[in-house]
């Protein structure tokens, strides 16, 4: 008898203990394995129902042989990046990890499905999450942006040629992705953007496809957009600022009158300074922070958070170094999907110079931005 553990208490998490203990264990008997039992559904907060289990309790279930695997469904999106890196930095074996399909009723009913029900993710063609810019520069300029938005001279913009090309080649290695989220700097900022979400939508017509955006331009945009939205099925998510408070109830009427679906934030009164000049030696760091789920595509690369793409702006600001261009080469001719899904588990150098943060209220910077306002000294 094989004892795992799957992740979560959804649905999604019931369905997969019911197939992975039914029609899957039958293949694999069928095949020489051992049956297989879900002993636990692990979560991240405390348990609150019979069969929950904390990851810390997972873990030394994991570590005593109790337990040999976790399950983490496909549906928990950028949840599935957070769960892996708390895992490796408990002590999982990567190798122990697994990801499950897109999940439904019809898997049961196809044993081609149920065959390929697990995968462990270093070998999985999947990505839960990826983000790509295509504004630099922002409309809001908020102090402590950890995108340096307010540090862009002059208007950026991605180019959309090359943004096609590194799709397309991603798509060689990552044919599925959970959530694709557009972002800036501020993304409504770009008059191409609609290009952008028709080219993402037709690499990945399974993904969630969604803008983020401060919401200031959002009653601004043109009918044609909105209509490609629609088509598209893309919708908005508002990062709720201050600036936006007295304004949020009629942008909300407008999306509701143009029938685009949207989700917000909570309003946002503080920001995180999280760079540091000095940098730390503490590699865990990377796995606790919420940043190395950001998968991020930038110029032909690949890498766990956006950082590595933003970061020129600081140097060219007040003349430092921190290190630029990391990532995960999509053109590298040696490069494989178990190297490419490694590389996003391992932190870069940019990571050295980020710390836990220090909490600030929120505002805007000036044009007289002073090195202060980015670093903790």
């Amino acid at each position: 008898m094989l004892h795992i553990a799957v992740f979560g208490n959804s649905k999604w998490s019931l369905l997969m203990k019911d197939i992975l203990e039914n029609e899957y264990s039958e293949l694999f008997t069928q095949n020489g394995g051992e049956e297989i039992q879900v002993d636990a559904f692990v979560v991240l907060g405390a348990p609150q129902n019979d069969g929950e289990i904390s990851l810390h309790a997972f873990t030394q279930q994991y570590a005593s042989g109790q337990l040999i695997s976790i399950v983490i469904p496909k549906e928990y999106y950028i949840r599935h990046n957070n769960i892996v890196l708390a895992l490796l930095r408990n002590g999982v074996n990567v190798n122990d990890i697994y990801s499950g399909i897109r999940l439904s009723e019809r898997v049961r009913t196809n044993p081609e499905l149920v065959a390929s029900l697990i995968t462990p993710i270093l070998s999985d063609p999947y990505l839960s999450y990826l983000e790509f810019h295509v504004a630099d520069h922002c409309n809001l300029n908020c102090k402590y942006c950890t995108h340096y938005s307010p540090l862009v001279p002059e208007p950026v913009f991605a180019d959309y040629e090359r943004f096609s090309s590194d799709l397309h080649q991603l798509k060689r290695y990552i044919p599925d992705i959970g959530i694709i989220r557009i972002l800036g700097g501020e993304p409504l900022l770009n008059p191409e953007l609609g290009r952008f979400i028709s080219l993402t939508r037709e690499l990945y017509p399974a993904s969630i496809i969604t803008v983020v955006t401060n919401g200031l331009l959002i009653q601004q945009m043109n009918a044609e957009l909105i209509e490609l939205m629609k088509e598209k099925m893309a919708f908005i998510h508002i990062s709720f600022y201050p600036p936006l408070q007295e304004k949020i109830q009629e942008i909300k009427r407008f999306l509701y009158e143009k029938e685009i679906p949207y989700t917000i934030t909570e309003l946002t009164t503080e920001f995180s300074k999280m760079q540091t000049f000095k940098p730390h030696t503490d590699e865990n760091f990377f796995y606790s922070c919420f940043q190395a789920s950001c998968t991020c595509l930038q110029d032909g690369k690949l890498a766990p958070c956006y950082a590595p793409y933003t970061s020129k702006y600081f140097n060219d600001a007040f003349s430092q170094n921190l290190p630029i261009d990391e990532g995960i080469d999509l053109y590298d001719d040696t490069l494989t999907l178990t190297s490419l899904k490694t590389g996003l588990l391992l932190p870069m150098q940019r990571c050295y110079y980020c710390v836990s943060g220090q909490s600030r209220p929120w505002e805007v910077v000036g044009k007289s931005s002073v090195l202060e306002d980015w670093v903790i000294t």
